[in-house]
C-alpha cells in the first residue's frame, strides 16, 4: 500500500529538518499574524497600512479574475454543443477562486468563511442548451451563491478593494498639483481638484494640502477595507443555516456507513483470526488431550509427549489471543494513555522519530483508539515509503480538539487521494468529525496533521 506517487521521488534538501521545524512555525506565525492584523485595524499604524494597501491591490486582481471567470462562465453557458459542456469546468474554476477568497479572508482579517458543503451537482440526464445549463447553476444554493458572487465581485468586491487605492493617487495627484497645478490651469484652461478651482497659487498649495491629508487616511482605511472586504466576501460565499445542516446530515450518513462497514470489516478480521489461529490451535489441543485419555494406562510415556505437546499448543493459542486483542485495543494504551502508547510505536518505528506530547489529559477510549491506529498507520507509510532518516510526532490539545501532527524528513509526494492508507484514516477520523490534512512538496518535507473534536477527561499514569 503505497500512498505516494510513483515516481515522485526527487532529492532531499540538506536541511530538511529544518524544514521541519519551519512548517510549525509557519503554522504559529499564521495565527499571530492574524492577531496582528486585526489589532492594527482598531489602531494606526503606517506599516499596517502599507501591508493593507498591498493587500488592497492583490484583491483588485482577484476581482479582476472574477471579471475573467465570469466571462468564461457565461461564454460556456451560450456555446453550441451536447450536455452542459464547458459549463462544470467553469463553475470548477470559480469554487476554486473562491476558495483562495476565503483562504484570504481567514489570513488577512480573520473572518472565516465556511467552504461548499459538498461537491457541484451532478449532470441531469439529457440536459442540454443554454437553458438547462443555466438551470443546472441555479439549481443548487452554493453554485448558484458563488455564480451570483462571480458576476458581482468585478464591481462590488473590486471597488471595496479599489477605495484605498483611489485616496493615495487622489492624494498624489494634489501634492503634485501643489507644484505644478497652476502651470497645468492656465495650459488647460481650467482645473479643478475636487472641490477646489486651481486659480492661483494659494489654491495650488490648498489642493497639495488636501492631498497630503488624503494620504495617512489611505493608510487608516486599507486594513479597514481589506476587513471589510473579507465580510462582504463572507455575506456572498457562506452557506446558509439549511445547507449547513444538510451538509452535516450527508455527512453523518456518510460517516455512519463508513462505521458500520468498518466495524463489519473488523468483526470478520477477528473471526477470521480466531478460526485460523486460536480456535485450531484449541481444537488440535482437545483432539490431544484425547488420544492421551486413551493411553493413559497403556502407554504413559506417549501420554507425557501429547501432554507436552497440548502444553505447547495453548501456550501458543494464548499468545495468538494476546495478539488479537493488541490488535484490538493495544494494553498499553488501555494503561498508559494515547502519549505512552504512541512512544511504544515510535520505539518500534525503524525511522529515528521523536515524539512531543502535551496532552492535559486523555481522550475518551474509541478516540484514543482511532489516533493510535491513524500514528501507526502514518508511521508504517514513513518506513515503507518515505526514505526517511527523522520523523517527529506532536500531540497536543487545543480549542477542544486533539491535534496531531507526524513529521518526516522523506521525498515526498504523499497524496490522499492516490492511497488507500490515508483515506482509510480519513475514514476513520471521520466517524468522531476529525479531519487530516496532508503537506507533501515532491522532495519534502512531509507533513500529516490530524484534528479530532474531543473532550479530555482527568489525566491518568503516565510516563514523563
Amino acid at each position: 500500500m503505497d500512498d505516494r506517487g510513483t515516481g515522485l521521488g526527487g532529492i532531499r534538501p540538506p536541511d530538511a529538518i529544518d524544514a521541519i521545524d519551519a512548517i510549525d512555525a509557519i503554522d504559529v506565525t499564521d495565527a499571530i499574524d492574524v492577531t496582528d492584523e486585526i489589532d492594527a485595524i482598531r489602531g494606526f499604524s503606517v506599516s499596517a497600512g502599507l501591508t493593507g494597501l498591498r493587500r488592497a491591490v492583490t484583491l483588485c486582481g482577484m476581482s479582476a479574475a472574477a471579471f475573467g471567470r465570469s466571462l468564461a462562465v457565461s461564454g460556456a453557458i451560450g456555446l453550441v454543443g451536447p450536455g452542459l459542456g464547458m459549463v462544470p469546468r467553469a463553475m470548477e474554476g470559480v469554487r476554486g477562486l473562491a476558495a483562495r477568497q476565503r483562504e484570504l479572508a481567514r489570513r488577512w482579517a480573520g473572518v472565516e468563511i465556511p467552504g461548499p458543503p459538498g461537491p457541484l451537482p451532478p449532470a441531469p440526464a439529457k440536459a442540454s442548451g443554454a437553458v438547462a445549463r443555466y438551470r443546472w447553476i441555479m439549481s443548487d444554493p452554493q453554485t448558484r451563491r458563488e455564480y451570483v458572487w462571480v458576476l458581482t465581485d468585478p464591481v462590488a468586491g473590486g471597488l471595496l478593494a479599489f477605495l484605498p487605492l483611489a485616496l493615495v493617487l487622489s492624494g498624489v495627484w494634489g501634492v503634485f498639483l501643489a507644484f505644478f497645478g497652476v502651470a497645468l490651469s492656465t495650459e488647460w484652461d481650467g482645473l479643478w481638484y475636487q472641490f477646489i478651482p486651481i486659480e492661483g497659487q494659494v489654491t495650488a498649495v490648498l489642493a497639495g494640502v488636501l492631498g497630503l491629508l488624503q494620504l495617512p487616511l489611505a493608510l487608516w482605511a486599507a486594513p479597514r477595507l481589506v476587513r471589510r472586504h473579507a465580510l462582504y466576501t463572507r455575506a456572498m460565499l457562506a452557506p446558509g443555516d439549511s445547507e449547513l445542516m444538510a451538509g452535516r446530515i450527508r455527512h453523518l450518513a456518510a460517516t455512519r456507513s463508513d462505521a458500520v462497514d468498518t466495524q463489519m470489516a473488523e468483526i470478520r478480521r477477528i473471526e477470521r483470526d480466531l478460526h485460523d489461529g486460536a480456535q485450531a490451535r484449541l481444537v488440535a489441543m482437545g483432539m490431544t488431550l484425547n488420544a492421551a485419555e486413551h493411553l493413559l494406562e497403556t502407554d504413559p510415556e506417549a501420554v507425557r509427549a501429547l501432554l507436552i505437546e497440548a502444553r505447547q499448543s495453548s501456550s501458543a493459542a494464548l499468545r495468538e489471543l494476546r495478539d488479537l486483542v493488541r490488535g484490538i485495543h493495544p494494553p498499553v494504551l488501555a494503561d498508559r494513555g494515547l502519549a505512552d502508547a504512541v512512544r511504544a510505536l515510535a520505539m518500534t518505528c525503524p525511522v529515528r522519530t521523536e515524539v512531543r506530547a502535551g496532552l492535559p489529559g486523555r481522550p475518551g477510549m474509541p478516540v484514543e483508539s482511532a489516533a493510535y491506529f491513524a500514528v501507526s498507520e502514518i508511521l508504517t507509510n514513513v518506513a515503507k515509503h518515505a526514505g526517511a532518516d527523522r520523523a517527529r510526532i506532536d500531540l497536543g490539545y487545543d480549542r477542544g480538539a486533539l491535534r496531531i501532527t507526524v513529521t518526516d524528513d522523506g521525498q515526498g509526494g504523499a497524496d490522499a487521494s492516490r492511497g488507500t492508507g490515508l483515506r482509510g484514516i480519513e475514514r476513520r477520523l471521520a466517524t468522531f468529525d476529525g479531519v487530516l490534512a496532508v503537506s507533501s512538496p515532491v522532495g519534502g518535507p512531509t507533513k500529516v496533521t490530524m484534528e479530532i473534536p474531543c473532550a479530555l477527561s482527568s489525566p491518568k499514569t503516565t510516563s514523563s
